[in-house]
């Protein structure tokens, strides 16, 4: 981890289960992960659970820098990715949040983000429980 970046793992009190393919989830978790951790100069980085509904919903949460309300719909298209293009440099192929909304949408969930500029950002996604 990054010097000064705190991380936080909260756990269910019991065991979820839910029908779904281990590597594809995990390759999920482990790219909101690494966005959280590219964004995130200070802070936190929380990965915790909730149940709604008969859905478990997995949210990772960071500190970071945040996305502009007008890019948060954009940011799960293919090759599209945030921040100012002629001083940014780019952070990826803009493939990631793509092929993860696939990935949840095959197993029946949902992914969606709720984030401010300077604040961080929670990357939720949703899985339906057994």
């Amino acid at each position: 981890m990054k010097q000064g970046l705190e991380f936080d793992l909260i756990q269910p009190e019991e065991p979820l289960q839910v029908r779904a393919d281990r590597d594809r989830i995990h390759q999920v978790v482990a790219n909101l992960m690494g966005n959280a951790l590219k964004f995130t100069e200070s802070g936190k980085i929380t990965l915790y659970s909730t149940v709604e509904d008969n859905l478990v919903c997995i949210h990772v949460q960071d500190t970071g820098m945040g996305i502009a309300q007008q890019d948060q719909s954009l940011i799960f298209e293919k090759f599209h990715q945030v921040g100012d293009t002629l001083t940014d440099k780019p952070h990826g192929t803009g493939l990631g949040l793509s092929i993860c909304r696939d990935i949840i949408y095959y197993h029946g969930g949902q992914i969606r983000v709720e984030s401010e500029l300077g604040r961080g950002s929670t990357f939720t996604f949703t899985l339906p429980l057994v």
